[in-house]
Formats: C-alpha cells, structure tokens, sequence
C-alpha cells in the first residue's frame, strides 16, 4: 500500500473533478473509486466506503446551493425519500458483508449494467418537464431499487436519478438534479454510517477527496443553474458513453 503523501494528494484535482460532475449529472465515483484504489491502495470496500465522505460533503453543499435559488422541490425530495433510504440501508449492508472477491465481481456486474441502461434511451432526457408523473407506487418500486445501488457502490446512480426523476415525477433536468442531490446527501449519511460500523472507512482519504470535492460543487452547481437543462443533458450522455468505454476496455 503506497504511504507517501504525495500520492494522496492527486485525489484533490480527482475529487474537484467529481464534485463539478457530480453536481452537474453524476458518475464521478467513476473517477474517485479507481483513485482511491490505485493512488490509495485500498480494497474495493474500504474505497467504496471512504468515497462516501466526499460524497455526503459535495453533496450536502450542492443541496444547499439549490435551495437558496428555490431550484429544489422538498415536495418530492420528501416522498421519494422513505424508499430510498430503506434501500440504501440493505446496499450498504450487503456491501459490507460481502467478501471481496464476490464484492469486485458484483463491482464490474453492476458498472456493466449501468453502461447498457443509459445506452438504452438516453434522448428520454429532451422530453424532460413534459412528461405526466407515474404512479406513485413505480416511484416507490424504483428508488427503492435506486437507494440498493446507491448503497452498495453509488457509482452512477446519480445519472440514473436525475433520468427516472424525469421520467416519473415529470420535472425539468435542473429541478431534477436539485432533489437528486438532496436525496444523496441523506442516503449517504447512512450509508456512510454502516460502512464505519464494518470499519471499511479511510478517513484521510475520504477526507482529502471530500475537500476536492466541495471546491468542485460550487463550480457544478453554477454552471448547472446558469447553462439550465442543455448542459446537464450533455453532461449525462459524456458519463453514459464514458462508463461504457470503461467497462469495454477493463
């Protein structure tokens, strides 16, 4: 395991990279995972628990910074809550348990499966704010599974939030990244929780990363409410094809 501090200090450019994209779209743990790992030397688990720092911090920021421009419905952060918290709990569980050889097989499963569901009908996102909510038990049925991806590794699920928060509740792009990172923020607390229980937590890289990442947020959060819907929509179709070159490549 490399104990140098300079290799710890490449995961402040990483962690301000994921915290714009991030709070742009999402899928910038596809960044910080491997970083945590490579720069690191943590296991899968331990870097997939720390990353949850940096993710609550950014995360809790960007939340803020939406709701003091009245760009986050609390109405539907609210409702869609209960199950995604349910389902992060039983994620982050499994991701704790599970051993880490089972754990880096599921690892590449779900990164192969995330690649072919936003491939699947990724210009769904134009229709965005013209679309009739479902009913309420699809959004409880979906973000429960949401909250179990969010727990067990949170790569991408943020992409996947801010496509069904658009699909199902009928919010813009932009009003749809406001709840998205408001519903993150409260998962990933206890998520985190649960992965300090099972000590799977680097709290020197988690807390470097989350520095990174809250200088990133801001610059996200601007550029999102400022560019509005286009750029986030560009955003998430850049993320799509890169998690599928990643996983194509190995």
């Amino acid at each position: 395991m490399p104990e140098d501090w300079v290799w710890y200090l490449l995961l402040l450019p990483a962690g301000l990279i994921a915290g714009v994209v991030n709070t742009i779209a999402g899928g910038g743990s596809f960044l910080t995972l491997p970083a945590l790992m490579f720069c690191c030397g943590l296991s899968p688990q331990v870097a997939n628990g720390s990353n949850r720092i940096a993710i609550l911090v950014q995360s809790a920021y960007g939340t803020h910074l939406y709701r003091k421009q009245g760009m986050l419905d609390g109405h539907v952060a609210g409702r869609l809550i209960g199950p995604m918290l349910l389902g992060a709990i039983l994620g982050a569980y499994l991701a704790s348990v599970l051993s880490p050889d089972l754990f880096r097989m599921v690892f590449g499963a779900l990164f192969l499966l995330m690649a072919v569901v936003m491939l699947a009908n990724p210009k769904a996102l134009l229709a965005a704010g013209q679309r009739k909510a479902a009913p309420r038990w699809v959004e409880a049925a979906v973000y429960l599974g949401l909250g179990v991806y969010a727990g067990f590794i949170q790569a991408g699920v943020g992409v996947l939030m801010l496509i069904f928060g658009v699909l199902l509740t009928g919010m813009d792009l932009s009003r749809s990244n406001g709840v998205k990172l408001a519903l993150i923020t409260v998962v990933q607390a206890v998520a985190l929780a649960i992965f300090v229980y099972h000590d799977h937590v680097n709290w020197l890289a988690g807390g470097i990363l989350a520095i990174g990442n809250t200088l990133g947020a801001p610059i996200g959060a601007r550029l999102a409410m400022k560019k509005g819907n286009k750029l986030i929509f560009w955003f998430v179709l850049v993320v799509m094809v890169a998690t599928g070159v990643k996983i194509l490549v190995g």
